[in-house]
């Protein structure tokens, strides 16, 4: 089929070109002595802009489709050989940078299938990394990527081990083809129906965060409340008067978020929030956020193989050298 459309291609490109060289023949054949001057430019322009047809249609008579050789690549860059004898990757390492603004116009679900279907790329592990920038320093976007990263345990190693494609889980799990279509091996439908259990309840616990957020706030600023009222009463403080309790977005280990807060308050308003740097590991993986000061930028570095890669030192004085740039440079 495609080679039959290359044909008929290949004959409409002769017809014009036959036809405009008749077109040009006559042209030049029937010069205007009254505005020979004219004539010459137009013939000039003519010209000029058929041999830049010309050269534009030179390549579409023989176009050459590449196409990666996958099994070359494993072999030149991930087999052992004099330059390589261990037979480590030689890949180069790949940055992936995602970017969001407001995890009320753009849920944190649609973000987390994002991050899951880059990490399960076919490319080594260690060589992949995946930076989240939210401008709204928001804790909704920081808590659903922390379960991304405890999803990504499950999903990432199923992709890798069966060949899944698309490696969104929701467009994956929502095809509607024979999802059995070239799949050989025995414990798939196994594993999928135990992966699919575990995306659904995935998504509860991603769909349930802002609620959890919102009274695990309330709790702890109530206790505040409670706590301040009862400091009044034994310094023997005016009691009638109001306690002025700032109305704080809380942590899940029972601390304050130094990001952007429910409440707007001062220092915790989006675009004005303090600056965090914080290294939170999940086993085999490990999230590496950067919250940029002046502009609520904060990054999370998505790593695989905690074994195979930088030590965690390291990690932080880079980005804390990427932190100062970036914020050089922002503001």
């Amino acid at each position: 089929m495609n080679k039959l459309v290359s044909n008929d291609f290949r004959m409409l490109i002769l017809l014009r070109l036959v036809a405009l060289g008749l077109f040009l023949t006559w042209r030049i054949r029937h010069p205007n002595h009254e505005a020979i001057w004219l004539w010459a430019m137009s013939i000039t322009c003519e010209l000029w802009f058929a041999f830049s047809w010309l050269l534009d249609q030179l390549p579409k008579l023989c176009p050459v489709n590449r196409v990666t050789d996958l099994s070359v690549l494993k072999e030149q860059f991930e087999s052992p050989n004099l330059r390589n004898p261990k037979g480590r990757s030689d890949l180069p390492g790949i940055d992936v940078f995602v970017s969001t603004a407001d995890p009320e116009k753009e849920p944190p679900l649609v973000t987390a299938n994002t991050i899951l279907s880059i990490l399960a790329v076919d490319y080594p592990v260690e060589k992949v990394a995946c930076y989240l920038s939210d401008d709204g320093g928001a804790l909704l976007t920081f808590e659903a990527l922390a379960e991304t990263a405890s999803f990504a345990r499950i999903w990432v190693p199923f992709c890798r081990k069966h060949h899944i494609e698309p490696r969104n889980p929701e467009a994956y799990f929502g095809q509607k083809r024979d999802f059995l279509k070239n799949k050989v091996r025995l414990d798939f439908v196994r594993e999928r129906k135990r992966v699919k259990r575990e995306y659904d309840e995935f998504k509860v616990r991603i769909n349930s965060l802002p609620e959890s957020i919102r009274r695990r706030s309330n709790a702890y600023n109530a206790h505040e409340e409670l706590r301040v009222k009862k400091k009044q009463m034994e310094t023997d403080a005016n009691v009638s008067e109001p306690v002025k309790v700032p109305k704080a977005t809380w942590m899940s280990d029972g601390s304050h978020w130094p990001g952007t807060w429910a409440s707007a308050e001062q220092d915790h308003s989006r675009g004005d929030h303090a600056g965090i740097i914080q290294v939170s590991r999940h086993l085999k993986y490990h999230i590496l956020v950067n919250v940029f000061l002046l502009k609520s930028l904060y990054m999370f570095l998505v790593t695989h193989n905690q074994t195979n890669t930088i030590s965690v030192e390291i990690t932080l004085e880079i980005l804390t050298f990427l932190w100062t740039k970036t914020s050089l440079t922002l503001s």
